[in-house]
């Protein structure tokens, strides 16, 4: 995993992006409300290179990280993994498979694995040709297209309901920017939970910063700005749900998860955050610099 990188954006008059950030909000608002949720990545899944190597990344990321969490080598290796919130494609799913993994399940409550262009996969797939376990992904893949595969498989529920999963339980569960689209975080870690066998982990990374991409170099705490009653005006499916780093680990430990450990990837320079914190919404107000300067992070436990 690359160094902890520090964001010093340029200081614009507070009016300026209080009254952007709103507006902005308000049109997203809009938009999705007339063609629904699409783009969960900066970036278009037609975009085959980009898409390919952000799975890459993310997998090897994760991959790292646990290496170092567990002191396991293969980490992934012979484990049964369940991701929640796989986005565009299932790209992950395949290269955890081809890492050694001894299955993949995803499940996501936006059907947008159906958009992805063939020539995704066929890229990918020669993209980690070098992988001990290309081969067995490749065909577990065949096996879910022509009849579906114990090996992987990916479930789409508009209600998020993870009780529509088979009843095995996974040895790791991972997740890649979807936490802080959830609400009530005790109820979903709960769920989690019980999903997990009894020396199962998790791995998450987590995006705290402002989603609404024009504002988003600009002033990346801008959704603190607000108070709840403004902000829920703006809100929509999948809108960010404010939680910061410390509330995260409060409610993991509050529910009995062992051994929770947090990674800084993206902060805030601290001199920035402590002259925009005096502009967030009064609550926010109340965190130490030091959590609200954590734009994203990722967040580790184990069930024991």
């Amino acid at each position: 995993m690359d160094a902890i990188q520090t964001i010093k954006p340029k200081r614009y008059h507070w009016f300026f992006l209080h009254s952007a950030g709103l507006a902005l909000s308000f049109l997203n608002k809009i938009r999705h409300s007339a063609v629904g949720y699409r783009t969960p990545r900066p970036f278009s899944v037609t975009a085959t290179d980009r898409s390919v190597n952000y799975c890459l990344n993310v997998v090897m990321n994760w991959e790292e990280v646990l290496r170092s969490y567990t002191g396991r080598e293969r980490p992934f290796g012979g484990r049964h993994v369940l991701e929640i919130g796989p986005g565009p494609d299932l790209g992950t799913g395949l290269v955890l498979l081809a890492l050694g993994a001894k299955s993949y399940c995803a499940i996501d409550k936006n059907n947008l694995v159906s958009h992805t262009p063939e020539d995704f996969y066929k890229r990918l797939f020669e993209k980690i040709r070098s992988f001990p376990e290309r081969e067995n992904a490749r065909k577990a893949f065949e096996e879910f297209r022509e009849a579906g595969s114990e090996r992987f498989s990916y479930i789409y529920n508009p209600d998020f309901d993870l009780t529509s999963l088979q009843s095995r339980k996974y040895e790791i569960l991972v997740t890649q920017a979807v936490l802080e689209h959830l609400d009530d975080m005790k109820k979903v870690f709960t769920t989690f939970r019980q999903k997990l066998s009894p020396d199962g982990l998790m791995i998450h990374e987590v995006d705290l910063s402002t989603h609404t991409r024009m504002i988003k170099n600009w002033d990346p705490l801008n959704i603190l700005r607000y108070p709840d009653t403004i902000y829920h005006t703006v809100r929509f499916d999948g809108s960010p749900n404010r939680l910061r780093m410390s509330d995260y680990v409060f409610i993991l430990n509050q529910l009995g998860y062992k051994n929770v450990k947090t990674l800084p990837i993206k902060i805030l320079d601290l001199d920035y955050t402590r002259w925009v914190t005096k502009h967030l919404s009064h609550p926010f107000r109340d965190y130490s610099f030091s959590d609200l300067q954590v734009l994203s992070f990722y967040l580790l436990a184990s069930v024991n």
